[in-house]
């Protein structure tokens, strides 16, 4: 009983993306029917997935689900495992892309969930603008006549470009510091914001059986039984 209610469950799935790939005008439509179907639900990771908000792209073409294997690896090796293989996960968000379906598993690998860095816009520093004082000397300096104060209104603004352009560089090295930290902190603990998957739907053939996707899909994520239990919590 729980293998064919896990099975009808999961061709709900891809009936949900068939039907949202045939016609882009019920995106909004879509989109909330699979939050609806897939939010809060949990899945049993049968691959490792990579510490990144990007995803790993999963391919529907025909009865085949493929990913592609050289770039799955650069990112496992450059951004380490998130998800281990046989990790039971959380599906905490679904949404309709340019990309195909994005799934989020145990946060989608994002830093914004993380409270330190999440809450943390960095912007870059834009130039500081001239003083009062510096445009008041421009406009002395513009009108005034060769005489005794010339040197004197020249070295006053001169000292207020230089002090612009001595903050213009503390700005800047205090937004490197801040950046340097959050990198730094990203890379530490990225491997506790979970991973993505991203499903492309390529296949346009009527003879393609949903019992024939949803098996290749369980391949690699095996979409579990809702747990009732949990689901109250």
């Amino acid at each position: 009983m729980r293998r064919r209610r896990r099975r009808r469950s999961l061709y709900l799935i891809i009936a949900i993306v068939a039907a949202f790939s045939a016609n882009a005008s019920s995106q909004d439509e879509s989109e909330q029917r699979l939050k609806k179907a897939l939010e809060g639900r949990f899945v049993l990771v049968k691959m490792d997935l990579p510490a990144i908000e990007t995803g790993v792209e999963m391919l529907f073409d025909n009865v085949d689900v493929s990913f592609d294997k050289a770039r799955y690896n650069k990112l496992v090796k450059e951004y380490g495992v998130s998800l281990k293989k046989d990790h039971r996960a959380r599906i905490t968000g679904v949404r309709v892309g340019p990309r195909g379906i994005e799934i989020d598993l145990d946060g989608g690998g994002s830093p914004g969930r993380d409270w330190v860095v999440g809450s943390l816009r960095l912007v870059e520093p834009t130039a500081v603008e001239k003083s009062d004082r510096e445009l008041e000397l421009e406009s002395r300096l513009t009108g005034e006549s060769a005489g005794a104060n010339t040197s004197f209104w020249r070295s006053e603004l001169e000292y207020e470009r230089q002090q612009r352009v001595l903050l213009d560089e503390r700005n800047r090295q205090a937004f490197e510091r801040v950046s340097r930290v959050r990198s730094e902190y990203i890379e530490e603990n990225r491997r506790n914001w979970g991973s993505k998957l991203i499903i492309i739907v390529r296949s346009s053939k009527e003879s393609v059986t949903l019992r024939d996707m949803a098996r290749s899909l369980a391949r690699y994520v095996e979409l579990l039984p809702r747990d009732t239990t949990t689901d109250k919590k």
